[in-house]
């Protein structure tokens, strides 16, 4: 299977999701003032980024050792979702129990969008 499936998937999630959060916190807010929340957009960017290091890797692990093994692709994309959101939800719970729910909701809800619009194609 071609790399390039998680890949997308991950940039995907890992722009949406800041994108979705940093809109719907814009439209929440009192003060309207654009810079400061394209400011925290960025900073929330490169922490998400950084956060989800170990869960990118954990997925990139399992998806080598589930190509080795020829499994379906329907199942594939279950594992990584599956390990998407659970990575997601426990390093925001380790980082803040508090928005742990709330965050992983939109993680999660981009992830499975991402990997069902993304195809993973064989290496013949």
């Amino acid at each position: 299977m071609k790399y390039s499936f998680l890949f997308k998937h991950w940039i995907t999630t890992l722009v949406l999701s800041p994108l979705l959060l940093f809109i719907y916190s814009f439209f929440q807010s009192e003060l309207y003032d654009f810079y400061d929340h394209l400011e925290v957009f960025f900073i929330f960017l490169l922490f998400s980024t950084l956060f989800a290091l170990p869960t990118v890797f954990i997925s990139f692990v399992l998806f080598y050792f589930i190509d080795k093994k020829r499994v379906q692709i329907s199942i594939v994309k279950f594992v990584i979702i599956l390990t998407t959101i659970i990575g997601t939800f426990l390093t925001l719970y380790i980082v803040s129990n508090t928005i742990a729910v709330e965050y992983s909701l939109v993680y999660s809800i981009v992830a499975i969008l991402s990997a069902t619009l993304f195809k993973i194609k064989r290496v013949s």
